[in-house]
């Protein structure tokens, strides 16, 4: 009798023990169902302490009933249940944990080149996820590609330097290297050598990565961008990759932020996107003696033309794709959220 009784307790203690269980599983899954998970890489936390970072991304979608969680570590049964899971430009590294993941629940957005991340652009590896947003035209069929911009454009500051008062030419940038095809690193040391030995009272450089031994030019980091782009007429703005189609970033909205006219090269259909009259091609002149007289010989009323056309561009519908609504308004749609 006392073996049954024993055995009975037993056996309740387990039924007990396997509803619990059963139930929190429960709850935790119609919880995580609510939840939007942000694996992102190299980029941290992206939504800061009060979830106001990001274009107030997590703000949005809490209005519209979803929670969301960064996170650079995860276990796969955590992300089994969630609602969505938005990976930025990830390591190969964590392919192998990212391929146990639902896949109807997997979005990719691209924000890195192949010149910085060429697995971002391997089909092998983006086939992994249901969606991917990219920049790249070519890859767009609004089936499982989709476009999305880099979301810098913003208005002219008010408190533009005189013509008079500008130093002539500029360069804010890093120093990086790469062995990729489309890399325009070496692109930009020769306009950096050309300046330097041919017009070193014209040009200052800045950014992490330099050092003064090696580049005369070097003026040191940049603490703001805006406030040091400001006091130039011309800012060098090379990309990172050349001739992918859609590959605009912040470096040319940067200099119309600042009221600086950009020397522009990277994508070879930027034109589709950003009138001809914003901007100085780099690919029209044949060598950068040809490019610094044209500079240098550029009158004032014809210099002041590019900013006019500058703020225009910017105050016009065409460069909504490039401010912070439209990017929150790509979020949406690749979540299905309205």
């Amino acid at each position: 009798m006392k073996f049954k009784k024993m055995k009975k307790n037993i056996v309740a203690i387990i039924c007990i023990t396997y509803t619990l269980i059963t139930l929190t599983i429960f709850f935790q899954s119609k919880l995580k169902e609510d939840t939007i998970y942000f694996i992102t890489g190299f980029h941290k936390d992206i939504f800061g302490p009060d979830k106001s970072g990001f274009f107030n991304l997590a703000n949005v979608l809490k209005e519209r009933g979803y929670n969301t969680k960064v996170t650079g570590s995860y276990r796969i049964r955590d992300l089994k249940n969630a609602k969505y899971i938005i990976v930025f430009d990830n390591h190969p590294r964590k392919l192998r944990r990212i391929k146990k993941l639902p896949k109807n629940k997997l979005v990719l957005f691209v924000w890195e080149p192949p010149c910085i991340m060429p697995y971002n652009h391997d089909k092998k590896y983006l086939k992994h996820f249901s969606k991917v947003f990219t920049f790249r035209d070519d890859l767009i069929d609004n089936k499982k590609y989709f476009k999305f911009h880099y979301p810098r454009a913003k208005a002219v500051i008010k408190n533009e330097i005189p013509f008079d008062n500008k130093k002539f030419c500029s360069l804010i940038i890093s120093n990086k290297s790469s062995t990729h095809l489309s890399e325009i690193y070496t692109e930009r040391k020769k306009a950096i050598i050309f300046f330097e030995e041919y017009a070193p009272q014209d040009f200052d450089l800045y950014g992490w990565g330099w050092n003064k031994d090696e580049f005369k030019s070097y003026r040191g980091t940049s603490i703001d961008k805006i406030d040091t782009l400001k006091n130039y007429k011309f800012s060098i703005c090379f990309e990172n990759s050349i001739d992918i189609k859609g590959y605009i970033t912040e470096k040319i909205f940067d200099s119309f932020q600042a009221g600086t006219v950009p020397i522009y090269l990277g994508a070879d259909n930027i034109t589709d996107y950003i009138p001809e009259n914003c901007f100085i091609d780099k690919r029209k002149f044949n060598s950068y003696s040809e490019l610094y007289i044209y500079l240098k010989t550029m009158s004032k009323e014809e210099y002041l033309t590019y900013l006019e056309n500058i703020k225009d561009f910017l105050n016009n519908d065409k460069s909504k794709v490039f401010k912070k609504d439209h990017l929150v308004q790509t979020f949406l749609q690749a979540l299905n959220i309205k």
